[in-house]
Formats: structure tokens, C-alpha cells, sequence
């Protein structure tokens, strides 16, 4: 008697394999439902496969992003993780600043802008010069303004306070 093993079970009787069961008519994907391994059931009971991309799946993908680069952030700028403070709410972070993390789409163009301006900065910044950079944003109609710096440069700025 010959015995096959089906690879698409794990042993629990879960099918680790098949399509995803998130929501078909929100999904902006050509090709959905996709095919490959299904994750864990999420709060609506729907297993998807990773890439899926109904309301659901990115809101949760943008969270943990969100949160991921934010746990870098405090890191770097040397804040406690504990009690609130290890928190993804940044309004329980102590420190000298009140702080907001964004990732994502929405700070491309911002970053792209910073970018380009150090890269002049440091065109024309004379031999020996150790200050760091900062960009300062001046928008039009307002006399405010935004400073920009890298998260390394404020770190170490801060470390000197």
C-alpha cells in the first residue's frame, strides 16, 4: 500500500494552501483571488494569502509598517521601552519632543525633496565641515516653518542636549 502525503496539510487538518478568502469585490488586484499559502484568520474569520489586497489585508499591512518603523524610530532616539512607553502610540513616548512617525507612500515625495537638497548642501559644503544637515521647509503663505533632518543627525543632536 503506497501512501501519498498531501503537502497542502500541515498535520492540523488546515489547509495551508488555496485561494484567498478575502473580499473579491474590494480586492484591487487583477488576477484575485490569488493563489498560494493562507495566513491566520483575521478578526472577519477570512484567510488570505500574503499580497492580498482587499481593505482588510492593507489596513493591516499599513499598520504593522507603521508600527515597525516607528519601534525603529524610538530606538534611535534612545526612548524607554516600557510601560507606555513601548506602546505603538507615540503620545506615551517620553523624551525632550513630542513625536509622529509616518511611512509609507505619503512621505515619498517629502523624502525625495530632503534627499536632493542635502545632496546640494553637500555639493558645495566646505572641506572639514562636521555640522549636520537640516532642511527647512518654508511654505507659501505662512511665515512657519518645517525643519527636516535625518533620524540619525537628530538623534545625535539630541544625544548632545
Amino acid at each position: 500500500m503506497k501512501i501519498e502525503i498531501d503537502s497542502s496539510f500541515d498535520g492540523s487538518g488546515i489547509n495551508r494552501k488555496g485561494e484567498c478568502e478575502g473580499n473579491q469585490q474590494k480586492c484591487n488586484l487583477t488576477g484575485c483571488p490569488k493563489f498560494g499559502t493562507l495566513g491566520r484568520a483575521a478578526r472577519d474569520g477570512l484567510r488570505r494569502v500574503k499580497g492580498c489586497s482587499d481593505p482588510t489585508a492593507r489596513g493591516k499591512r499599513n499598520r504593522s509598517k507603521g508600527d515597525s518603523k516607528a519601534r525603529i524610530a524610538r530606538k534611535k532616539l534612545g526612548l524607554a521601552a516600557t510601560g507606555n512607553a513601548g506602546t505603538r502610540h507615540e503620545e506615551h513616548w517620553g523624551g525632550m519632543f513630542r513625536v509622529e512617525v509616518k511611512a509609507g507612500a505619503q512621505i515619498n515625495a517629502i523624502w525625495t525633496r530632503f534627499r536632493d537638497a542635502r545632496t546640494q548642501s553637500n555639493a558645495s559644503k566646505s572641506l572639514g565641515d562636521i555640522r549636520p544637515f537640516a532642511m527647512i521647509a518654508m511654505p507659501d503663505g505662512t511665515s512657519e516653518g518645517i525643519v527636516l533632518m535625518s533620524l540619525d543627525e537628530f538623534a545625535e543632536l539630541c544625544a548632545l542636549l
